[in-house]
């Protein structure tokens, strides 16, 4: 209530600028008839299904009480780079706000006001004087870091200039090299993020350490690979594999549609690499003592939660940080003070400034550059082990969906995953494995059967592996208390893991159960190409043929149709649509429910703007009133999602 204008200032322009932060910070704004403002600038990830939908429902709140907007709606958007987004955003906002104050002016003296003097008169003066006062102040405001040592070190345009003169328009940008106009420009940096940790490296008494060190929120249970498949050809694109853990010993429980973490260490090569890197690797084994440097400037400084005390620095970068991590423009610029040689301090500078935010971009987030990428390519930075245990961030738990059921499988626990690949091009081109699937399929390769799902007991059990994992319990990812209500099944690739659960599940109630009422069960799946990654084929067929799935639609995006064949469906959200009256029929009128798993970024956006077409040609809706059932649905728990990027 202390922002409500009185009726005496409704005359006076209100300038709002909104920042949204839908992760739960607080934020104000004044409901005023006059008011302008610049559309709110809102935080979130264009994968989320809500995409900055607090940032958006303010707006049109706000409109729709009067308000104007001075400047665009800016949408920060964390899965392609908050500084593609935000830092031009910012650099808009200063010539927006000037234009709107002389705009303001202008109106002002245009309108005229009486030449006898009267509290009208005075209020307009009053006005012209603020935004007078207010436009002076807006050459102020800017989110550089103004310290006397980086103002010095931003301004070194005459060095640098002299330096990339020499033919430097022949030469390509990468990780190390920028070209003009970025090789000649004033640069803003980041603020230098106050260093907090003081490190001490005491020699071990030999003691072991274990997994058991991790930290955890959650119970870690401790089990075997029983067994492991490959479930994809030698030629096909992406390699599959399915692991049996054996729970049987341990309290673990699940559901059909739960999912777990598998605490995973990082790749032993690259742990080596780093720590020779930093000329540390005689001082693996010691142990690493933190505290709080007493004359920190870092407000609410603590010591990190998920470094154990007393554990050895090979523990610590095994299974405690995120090596691998993209390291952020705050790290980077704490690594320019640590930089000796001049030309790969000032890259640095470039690649965390507002200016470079495209290097950035291109050559360390797209690359997927992780800090032994840096260091390797600027060899004179030489940072020490307080500042990286500061910047990197845990190593996370990897969660995967079950693929099982207990009343299927006891005392067995099931999960499938692509083993990942991806080219790294910093600084070289190198392949890589995912942290955990890589560590994963080396973990399994002993066991490993190929292209086989059969159930016979391997000889080399007493060997088996065993891996950590923890509990991820979701309360809504089920089949429903009803056995009766249909249900729509939506898996592509290793997105049928929960269903292959769930048709287990309801194999066991029907076998329980001869005379009970059970409901259609429907599941669109889609691969690459029928003889190379059909996952569970013949465990689909078995489902099909005894009636515990009631309809099946496969997709192959990679296989060509042979002969005078007609094309079918490429994807999953095709054969939806092709099926689309059955859908609307058992979503709408059947009361059942649709759950849908894979991929968040392509396939869960694709299949839900099928959804929004199917529903909207089936009922004779608009696509917004569409939108609305669906959202409904999601509401009542009856379209549910298990998505990941």
């Amino acid at each position: 209530k202390r922002f409500l204008i009185s009726p005496t200032q409704k005359h006076l322009y209100h300038i709002v600028i909104v920042v949204i932060y839908t992760a739960g910070v607080p934020f104000y704004y004044q409901e005023s008839a006059n008011s302008v403002y610049k559309g709110p600038d809102s935080l979130g990830d264009s994968e989320y299904t809500y995409f900055c939908n607090g940032g958006k429902i303010i707006d049109k709140r706000l409109q729709e009480l009067g308000a104007r907007h001075f400047y665009d709606t800016g949408h920060a958007d964390d899965c392609v780079g908050l500084e593609l987004v935000v830092e031009p955003w910012i650099a808009g906002l200063w010539p927006a706000l000037r234009e709107h104050f002389r705009s303001s002016r202008g109106q002002e003296e245009i309108s005229g006001t009486p030449p006898v003097a009267s509290p009208a008169s005075s209020r307009t003066d009053l006005v012209k004087s603020e935004l007078l006062h207010i436009e002076s102040q807006v050459e102020l405001l800017r989110f550089d870091d103004s310290g006397g040592k980086d103002s010095e070190v931003l301004k070194q345009n005459a060095v640098n200039s002299n330096q990339s003169n020499v033919l430097i328009e022949d030469f390509e940008s990468s990780l190390t090299r920028s070209v003009p106009p970025l090789s000649q420009a004033s640069l803003n940096v980041p603020a230098l993020p106050p260093e907090y940790l003081q490190v001490h490296l005491q020699e071990s008494l030999g003691q072991e350490e274990s997994q058991a060190s991790v930290t955890s929120a959650d119970p870690i249970f401790q089990v075997p690979i029983s067994k492991a498949v490959q479930l994809t050809t030698n030629d096909a694109i992406k390699t599959t594999l399915l692991v049996e853990l054996d729970i049987s010993k341990t309290d673990f429980s699940y559901q059909p549609g739960d999912a777990f973490s598998v605490i995973c260490p990082n790749s032993d090569s690259e742990v080596q690499s780093l720590l020779q890197r930093l000329q540390l690797e005689d001082k693996r084994e010691h142990y690493v003592l933190l505290k709080i440097k007493t004359d920190t400037k870092k407000k609410g400084a603590a010591l990190p939660q998920h470094i154990p005390a007393r554990c050895s620095l090979q523990f610590i970068f095994t299974w405690c940080l995120e090596i691998r991590a993209i390291p952020k423009k705050a790290f980077l610029r704490a690594l320019v003070d640590y930089t000796s040689d001049s030309a790969e301090k000032r890259r640095l500078q470039e690649l965390c400034s507002k200016q470079g935010a495209s290097d950035y971009s291109r050559f360390v987030r797209d690359a997927c550059a992780c800090l032994l990428d840096l260091l390797l390519a600027f060899p004179s930075c030489q940072p020490p082990l307080s500042l990286l245990l500061e910047h990197l961030p845990k190593l996370q738990p990897r969660p995967y969906s079950c693929a099982s059921s207990s009343l299927f499988h006891p005392g067995k626990l099931h999960f499938v995953f692509n083993v990942v690949e991806f080219l790294s091009t910093a600084p070289t081109e190198v392949l890589r494995k995912g942290v955990c699937t890589g560590w994963l399929a080396l973990l399994v390769a002993s066991v490993l059967q190929p292209n086989t799902y059969a159930s016979h007991e391997d000889s080399r059990i007493a060997l088996a592996p065993k891996i950590s994992i923890s509990p991820r319990i979701t309360n809504y990812f089920h089949l429903p208390n009803d056995p009766s209500i249909p249900i729509i099944m939506v898996g592509p690739g290793t997105g049928i893991a929960p269903f292959i659960g769930f048709l287990q599940h309801r194999e066991k109630l029907q076998e329980q159960h001869p005379d009970g009422n059970f409901g259609a069960v429907w599941l669109f799946f889609g691969c690459r190409h029928k003889d190379r990654d059909y996952l569970f084929r013949k465990e689909l067929r078995h489902f099909l043929k005894h009636g515990i799935l009631t309809h099946l639609k496969v997709s192959f995006s990679r296989d060509a149709p042979v002969g005078e064949e007609e094309a079918t469906a490429k994807y999953v959200q095709d054969n939806i649509q092709l099926h689309g009256q059955e859908v609307v029929r058992i979503l709408l009128h059947e009361n059942g429910r649709i759950y849908v798993c894979g991929d968040a970024k392509n396939m869960a956006k694709d299949v839900h703007d099928a959804l929004v077409e199917i529903i909207s040609k089936e009922i004779g809706v608009e696509k917004l009133e569409a939108m609305k059932t669906l959202a409904t649905l999601k509401e009542e728990k009856r379209y549910l999602q298990d998505i990941w990027s």
